[in-house]
């Protein structure tokens, strides 16, 4: 599993709220979000109006943002609950999916969530099944994101998710802040767009006052994330059915490991300010070997922003580190082929990206309460 095979309901998905950490929104003085409930008229309803509409990916991702908007503050709860069941069906006039999947848009909720200045905004969140890597590519997320924005009427757009390290300073479960994003396109479908190497900005960003007391709510991945936590990582991945599984095989934790997954740095997760500094936005699976100037690696963004902006609305993205950067070679300088690389960001996700993204559903609620 990784960034890019994560991304459409296949099967019901579930939720385990006994592994994310219950939430204790009192201890930061702040109120949990409350669920707003709704008159559900059918997946070709339109949705309800919202100040914010937030979007949401993979299965990870979903999950998480179901503990932090809407169950996270639950005590005790141990058995799982099925989120297809839970969450409300969008289809209205989207076009059919992928094979394994049926039509699109997504899954939503609707929630109430108190500013500090005593508003208290309507936030609708929205697992989305379109994706810019996968058909009917930019045009089916354009089409999603503007469907979304014609009924809600929102006065912005988030998009939060994991997302790949784009330097060795962005450790497993840190978070980064943007509000640009630039587009790398290669798949044919998407080409044609003319919109590949172009960077998209909002004029807008969200107030971070409140992300140091969030922080305090984050979920430090060394407690999971351990020398041995990462060798069984490892062991796993070398016996999966991964296509590269082999490529992995004559590697050590020694080999692979560098500072933004060494344990001793992921004790204090940092949320970072990158205002006007673009993420980058690929329609294939990109893995950093090196440092670069980017706020994060991921799959949908800039797209997200060009079809906000379209409409005239203001955007942020708030991604989580849920895969770092994988060296090219060894510390004894011996290369490591791109198969091996793939093979161990894909086991470092499905291992950590739940985690990473409840850290990074937390700074998306801090930036929405802060106002």
């Amino acid at each position: 599993m990784s960034r890019f095979t994560d991304f459409r309901v296949q099967t019901p998905v579930k939720t385990l709220p006994s592994v994310l950490p219950p939430i204790d929104w009192s201890s930061i003085g702040a109120q949990a979000p409350a669920p707003v409930t709704l008159d559900y008229k059918g997946p070709d309803a339109p949705l309800p109006a919202a100040d914010i509409v937030m979007f949401t990916w993979t299965d990870a991702e979903w999950s998480a943002m179901d503990h932090v908007f809407l169950h996270g503050s639950v005590q005790g709860q141990s058995e799982s609950t099925t989120l297809i069941h839970r969450w409300l069906l969008f289809s209205k006039s989207a076009p059919s999916g992928p094979s394994q999947g049926g039509k699109l848009w997504g899954y939503y909720q609707l929630v109430g969530i108190q500013g500090s200045g005593g508003k208290k905004h309507r936030v609708l969140l929205m697992k989305s099944d379109s994706h810019l890597a996968h058909p009917p590519w930019i045009k089916g997320l354009e089409g999603m994101v503007k469907a979304v924005i014609a009924d809600a009427q929102p006065k912005q757009i988030y998009s939060i998710g994991t997302a790949g390290g784009a330097s060795v300073s962005q450790r497993l479960g840190d978070v980064s802040i943007t509000n640009s994003g630039t587009l790398q396109l290669k798949v044919k479908d998407n080409t044609p767009s003319g919109l590949s190497g172009k960077t998209f900005t909002s004029n807008w960003f969200p107030d971070l006052s409140l992300i140091p007391k969030a922080k305090k709510l984050f979920f430090p991945l060394s407690k999971i994330a351990t020398q041995a936590g990462l060798e069984s990582v490892l062991d796993s991945a070398k016996k999966s059915k991964h296509a590269d599984a082999k490529e992995l095989a004559p590697f050590s934790l020694a080999d692979l490991l560098n500072a933004a997954i060494d344990p001793a740095n992921l004790g204090s997760p940092k949320a970072v300010d990158f205002k006007g500094t673009p993420l980058l936005t690929t329609d294939y699976y990109y893995i950093a070997a090196a440092d670069s100037n980017y706020a994060a690696l991921e799959m949908d963004d800039a797209a997200v922003g060009y079809a906000a902006a379209q409409a005239q609305t203001d955007f942020v993205f708030v991604r989580n580190i849920s895969d770092t950067l994988v060296p090219a070679e060894t510390p004894g300088h011996q290369p490591i082929p791109p198969g091996a690389r793939e093979a161990w960001s894909s086991a470092v996700y499905d291992a950590y990206g739940l985690h990473t993204s409840f850290n990074g559903a937390l700074a998306a609620w801090a930036t929405i309460a802060a106002s």
